[in-house]
């Protein structure tokens, strides 16, 4: 118990490093599509989209494996560092190889001639990519959930800065492609140097077999989750264009920053202090069912407001012309707001090295996303953003559906931990909803200020009355000195 008491100041602390990160790189990610959106075309974030995501493909086969294999392992040696690395290097340099030819093939499928350069050189980034991942997993190996922040919000200042001196430079669709490529350089060089351990390739057959089964099956989930992107943005250009294609992107640029900060972060904390109980299902219930009850209280309502407010924020975020967006923005948050606490499931699972459940949940999802696209397509648009709505419920049911006994949690409790946070989610956004049709009319900016302040009241009275739990839980975070025993309702 006093071990327990210990930790948590330096809980808060990781906490409060990764709250900053994430609000950082939204400030970042937001201010920068802010002045990229008036300087630039649909179209060109269309076509960069369609290149990045062949990028994002290709970085997972590169080192995403391996982090996860590494950060699970009782024993790790310097070897299996260098082992990895060296794998993850000879996979970058086939990869950047097939990249040339790939984008001949794409630049005249999508008769965008550009591609057949913008490719490449975006490839480039998984060199860094992949020892950004392994660096990663030993950070996590030493608790050093800091300098992963640190080195991230860095990297995205650094790669933003950038990105926006070669946009006004009259770089075009350059600056889209470089800012994915400079921020990953330069978060790699970051965390490198704040770990202070130099990781070298150095190859060994024995010590790749030690981390093979894990790795394999957590790049499979990976690529799962980075190839449903991949077929989406390609569905989604074959069936409307690249200017709707664009309009997707827009959407993804408002919530997929908040979104992947989350995953990351929730991921990688829980993950840590999941893998401390993982011998014992009853004591990992214990452990995952508090953290996946406070954790939907805290996620739901975000993505919900976001939903809510969407139609005011993104024509201020993107300036005219983005309208096609919004429909789409708004299905991404319900959609986030419906998976992202529930994938703390899948984190446990993997914690007790079980990674093959979450390669299930993301295989699912892909399966049931490009089917809705295709089948909706007579919707217009508004399909793309409702197929990934489904994909991500459909990932959601899965966790809360798995057989009880792989963490001696029954599948109803974990739909009941879940529940209160979506339904006061729901009021919430109605409430939201509701006070943004009122001000119709009105300054966008005000509007703005005056749904999201609307949203935090009503959130705060929803959580006092109907899960007063949860509310003193919210309130330790905020004020450490009034810092209790975490609970959940039942």
């Amino acid at each position: 118990m006093s071990q327990d008491r210990s930790r948590a100041p330096r809980l808060l602390g990781w906490i409060g490093w990764a709250g900053a990160d994430a609000i950082g790189r939204l400030a970042l990610l937001t201010g920068s599509t802010v002045i990229l959106s008036r300087m630039l075309e649909p179209r060109d974030f269309g076509v960069s989209a369609l290149v990045l995501t062949i990028v994002a493909v290709a970085s997972v086969c590169v080192g995403a494996p391996f982090e996860e294999a590494l950060a699970q392992r009782r024993a790790l040696r310097r070897s299996h560092l260098g082992a990895a690395l060296a794998v993850a290097f000879l996979v970058a340099l086939g990869l950047f190889l097939l990249s040339i030819a790939g984008g001949f093939w794409l630049g005249r499928a999508y008769g965008e001639p550009e591609m057949r350069v913008l490719l490449p050189v975006a490839m480039l980034s998984i060199f860094f990519s992949g020892h950004s991942d392994i660096a990663t997993a030993l950070a996590r190996r030493l608790h050093r959930f800091n300098d992963v922040a640190i080195a991230t919000l860095g990297g995205h200042a650094i790669g933003i800065a950038l990105s926006l001196a070669i946009a006004f430079a009259g770089g075009g669709i350059w600056a889209l492609i470089a800012q994915r490529l400079l921020v990953v350089v330069a978060r790699a060089i970051l965390l490198q140097w704040r770990l202070g351990f130099l990781i070298l390739p150095r190859w060994s057959i024995e010590h790749l077999g030690h981390i093979g089964r894990f790795a394999r099956i957590s790049f499979f989930d990976r690529l799962a989750d980075n190839l449903t992107y991949l077929a989406f943005n390609n569905v989604v250009g074959a069936l409307y264009g690249v200017t709707v294609l664009g309009y997707v992107n827009m959407a993804m640029r408002l919530i997929e920053p908040i979104r992947g900060a989350i995953v990351a972060t929730s991921h990688n904390l829980a993950f840590s202090y999941f893998a401390g109980a993982s011998s014992d299902p009853r004591r990992l219930r214990d452990r995952v069912e508090p953290v996946v009850a406070n954790a939907a209280f805290v996620i739901a309502p975000l993505f919900v407001g976001m939903a809510a407010v969407t139609p005011i924020l993104l024509p201020i975020v993107a300036g005219p012309g983005w309208d096609g967006a919004i429909d789409i923005a708004i299905f991404l948050a319900v959609g986030a707001a419906i998976l992202l606490p529930a994938r703390l499931v899948y984190t446990a699972l993997s914690a007790s090295a079980r990674p093959e459940f979450s390669l299930i949940g993301s295989l699912s999802g892909f399966g049931a996303t490009l089917l809705l696209l295709v089948v909706a397509s007579p919707l217009g648009p508004v399909s793309v953003g409702l197929s990934r709505l489904v994909g991500d419920t459909f990932q959601s049911a899965l966790a809360i559906g798995l057989p009880a006994r792989n963490l001696a949690w029954p599948r109803r409790e974990r739909f009941r931990a879940l529940l209160p946070a979506w339904g006061l989610s729901g009021a919430m956004g109605a409430i939201v909803v509701g006070v943004g049709f009122a001000l119709d009319g009105v300054n966008r900016p005000l509007a703005l200020v005056i749904s999201v302040t609307t949203g935090v009241v009503c959130y705060a009275v929803l959580l006092a009355v109907f899960a007063r739990p949860a509310f003193r839980n919210l309130l330790a975070i905020v004020r450490p000195s009034a810092r209790i025993a975490p609970s959940v309702e039942s």
